[in-house]
């Protein structure tokens, strides 16, 4: 870096001095002065920068086991608010409790489109079954959307909405 700024000073600042009606001798000082000035430059720059990368190295320890630890906690804390494969859960809600994950996918297409026919239909063909608010399950498998259940007082076992769960504590 210092080679570089040299290149670029010493020929600016020895023009500026011979134009501006400086002798040799002043011009020359004045070329050590800007030599001296930009290793002094030069210098603080790369000690500074030193510093920067000491205080990095020093603090990075730290900061690397906080995010850590930081992520574990919520790891954790993801997992234990989240339905896990034997978690008994209650039923929020009145639903249809799916009996196949195909039947679960006909049954919110016709809810999203309002086809009460449709409902209708699945249920009279049992791929859905009613299931009361407050009726207890075990959780068997989870989706992202969609968990599988059995439930607690018949032993069947079907899909319904992950929101519709609530963990028995």
């Amino acid at each position: 870096m210092t080679f570089s700024l040299n290149k670029l000073f010493i020929p600016a600042g020895l023009a500026v001095m011979l134009i501006s009606g400086c002798s040799i001798d002043e011009a020359e000082q004045g070329v050590k002065e800007l030599e001296e000035e930009t290793k002094n430059a030069a210098e603080t720059t790369e000690e500074k920068s030193k510093e920067v990368v000491d205080k990095v190295k020093e603090e990075a320890p730290g900061i690397i086991q906080n995010m850590k630890d930081t992520y574990k906690e919520s790891e954790q804390e993801v997992k234990d608010n989240t339905l896990q494969a034997g978690d008994k859960v209650t039923i929020q809600k009145d639903a249809y409790l799916a009996l196949t994950p195909e039947a679960y996918d006909e049954l919110y297409q016709l809810i999203e489109i309002n086809d009460l026919e449709g409902v209708d239909k699945i249920v009279q063909e049992n791929k859905v079954k009613e299931v009361k608010q407050g009726s207890q399950a075990e959780v068997l498998e989870r989706d992202i959307r969609r968990t599988k259940v059995k439930l607690k007082d018949s032993g069947e076992e079907g899909y319904l909405p992950t929101t519709m769960l609530e963990p028995v504590q």
